[in-house]
């Protein structure tokens, strides 16, 4: 009897402990479970937006959003470009000198004026004025020089250095 005592104590001890690992194991699976749908919970939360639209759908919309601002700043970005290509070659930078061309008038009659853009091509306007007559003249002017069929006086060159450090 004592061998029959001695297994059945053996077999219930390991019944027991397995019965103990399987409680064990089921408390684990229910922790898991638990934090498993409030994970999901979680989730679903997340992945509907405050209007119950998806991340994927706010994430599209906010990506065409961004597509449209790219191509905005492209647009505007062209005619921010066109817009300086056309300052560049506006007027921006004039000097006015009068000078006396005859000693005899002494009144400062004569004057010549620089016309230039940002590049420095442009023109030059003289007006040579005496007593009983008065001469124009119009003189092309190409990244700051006078072209090489004319000559500029001392007085289009004072203008032409004083217009180009404007």
């Amino acid at each position: 009897m004592r061998g029959l005592s001695a297994a059945f104590t053996t077999d219930f001890l390991i019944s027991f402990a397995l019965v103990a690992v399987i409680l064990i194991l089921l408390g684990l699976i229910i922790n898991l479970y638990s934090e498993l749908s409030t994970i999901k919970t979680r989730y679903k939360k997340m992945m509907s937006g405050a209007e119950g639209t998806s991340i994927e759908q706010m994430l599209a919309a906010h990506t065409a959003e961004v597509n449209a601002a790219v191509n905005e700043y492209k647009k505007i970005q062209h005619q921010l470009d066109d817009v300086e290509r056309l300052v560049r070659s506006s007027l921006a930078r004039v000097a006015v000198i009068h000078f006396d061309a005859f000693e005899k008038t002494g009144q400062g009659l004569s004057w010549c004026v620089a016309l230039l853009d940002r590049n420095n091509n442009g023109v030059i306007f003289s007006s040579i004025c005496g007593n009983e007559a008065e001469r124009s003249y119009v003189k092309p002017i190409e990244d700051g020089r006078v072209t090489s069929n004319y000559k500029l006086t001392k007085e289009e060159e004072q203008a032409l250095r004083q217009a180009m450090s404007r």
